[in-house]
């Protein structure tokens, strides 16, 4: 989906697959984790992988990207070894529960957060009893039917959860690249991990498949200070992105983190996504000083009347202020996260917001063409009014095809986004998307700046995704 872009993408640990794998082995059981993206595995690799375990119950972390991927294999699996336990999971999965379990790609969707409904299904499975007494699922019944339970599984207490079991992947897979779409580089690569410290998300943008109903939850500031260190000290981990929705949204939990890291004597440095509403200058020096490395600040869009539309719930001033108070307060590098092709822009309005991300203090900017998610609440809507194509056929079938056109990268590959607002045409979007790189990155400053980035063993690589992306 990302073409040439792909290049960029660091190889960073599958925490919702090891977390799962953790409370599997809590339970006694026997856990291989199989990670195909950074093994760089292609199918026939893979199902050699699960026929040499010759595994009773198989586990897929399910996404939009590797969607059809998930659908044939599956199938596979349950014409070769019908006995096999067949279990999905992830927003993707649960978006199309009925289609993959009716199909015979899978036995069961875990729909919301795995690690509740893992112990149950397995329990179930172990002495064949009926699986419509669990929690949160969509299981195939003996007639070959979707049957869905009630609810949506959400971990309470993330405390009472295991760490990832990160002792079941390789550690030289997931070392940082001297190429990439994070600030954080360094010469000949470095160990680079992400951890989890809250979920759930108050803010409900209507692009976003991040909250799902589920609300905020946050492990102490000591427990993240402790699996911070066992990363830098039993890992060797220099760096650690957080992948929280919100990690700022505690500010006293925060500045907490911050100062166990520098009691601790951590060395590892670290980033995560900010909302322009939690930047305070004070927050921001504190921090620095904790081992922040980088933000990126979700700013989406140049124009207020498309932040309101979208539920941002912010203001413009408030996206500038929040820039300029990181940068004047601290060495904190910053990256601006933009969404182009928003419902209802108008080409001046995209414009408008390659303009004013050219105004900010920031250090990077990443412009995706709005892609509706599923999951997301603008794909419910766009859906409803059958302005979408979700892959599913009148008969019933999916096109697999289609869902490889949710891509929000389009100026890196040939594929046509799955959706446009009618005011714009896929082709004026790729054009504009290469027009906000070349805006942004063509710039003496941002040369410079960009230059300091490259490597001697990355030069050829970057050359060549810039000549991609760019023109």
């Amino acid at each position: 989906m990302l073409g040439a872009g792909a290049s960029f993408i660091q190889k960073y640990e599958p925490l919702g697959l090891l977390y799962i794998a953790a409370v599997v082995r809590e339970m006694g059981h026997e856990v291989r984790v199989i990670d195909a993206y950074a093994q760089e595995l292609d199918s026939a690799q893979v199902l050699a992988g699960i026929e040499a375990f010759e595994p009773h119950v198989l586990g897929f972390s399910t996404l939009t990207c590797h969607g059809a991927a998930v659908w044939t294999m599956g199938q596979l699996l349950k014409e070769r070894y019908p006995d096999l336990l067949v279990i999905l999971g992830n927003v993707h999965a649960a978006e199309f529960a009925q289609q993959y379990v009716e199909a015979g790609c899978a036995d069961i969707v875990v729909h919301g957060e795995g690690e509740p409904a893992i112990g149950p299904i397995l329990e179930a499975f172990e002495s064949n009893a009926d699986y419509s007494k669990i929690h949160g699922i969509t299981y195939r019944d003996d007639q070959g039917q979707a049957q869905r339970t009630p609810g949506t599984n959400v971990v309470d207490d993330l405390s009472a959860l295991p760490f990832p079991a990160r002792d079941l992947i390789q550690r030289d897979q997931y070392g940082l690249q001297n190429i990439s779409n994070q600030l954080y580089i360094v010469e000949g690569g470095a160990i680079g991990k992400t951890m989890v410290t809250s979920r759930g998300c108050p803010f409900r943008c209507t692009f976003c498949v991040v909250h799902g109903g589920r609300k905020p939850r946050m492990n102490s500031p000591e427990r993240v200070v402790e699996e911070m260190e066992i990363m830098e000290k039993e890992y060797g981990c220099s760096y650690v992105y957080i992948q929280d929705p919100l990690f700022l949204a505690d500010r006293r939990r925060v500045e907490a983190i911050c100062e166990l890291h520098q009691r601790h004597g951590l060395k590892l440095k670290w980033g995560a996504d900010a909302h322009v509403n939690t930047i305070r200058p004070e927050l921001v020096r504190a921090l620095e000083a904790g081992g922040c490395f980088e933000l990126s600040l979700g700013v989406e869009t140049g124009t207020q009347r498309l932040l309101d539309h979208i539920n941002k719930r912010t203001k413009l001033q408030n996206i500038t202020k929040a820039a300029h108070c990181i940068k004047d307060n601290s060495g904190i590098q910053v990256e601006g996260l933009f969404i182009l092709g928003l419902p209802g822009e108008t080409r001046e309005e995209t414009l408008e917001t390659i303009r004013y991300a050219c105004t900010l203090p920031i250090d990077m900017a990443q412009f995706s063409v709005l892609t509706p998610y599923p999951g997301s609440p603008l794909f419910h809507e766009l859906r409803a009014r059958g302005e979408i194509d979700t892959g599913i056929r009148p008969d019933g079938s999916v096109d697999l095809n289609v869902w490889h056109r949710y891509s929000a990268y389009i100026c890196f590959n040939d594929v046509d986004p799955i959706w446009t607002t009618p005011t714009q045409t896929a082709e004026e979007l790729r054009r504009l998307q290469k027009r906000a790189l070349r805006r942004f990155y063509l710039r003496p400053r941002q040369i410079l700046r960009q230059v300091r980035r490259v490597r001697p063993s990355n030069v050829r690589k970057m050359a060549d995704v810039a000549l991609s992306g760019f023109f």
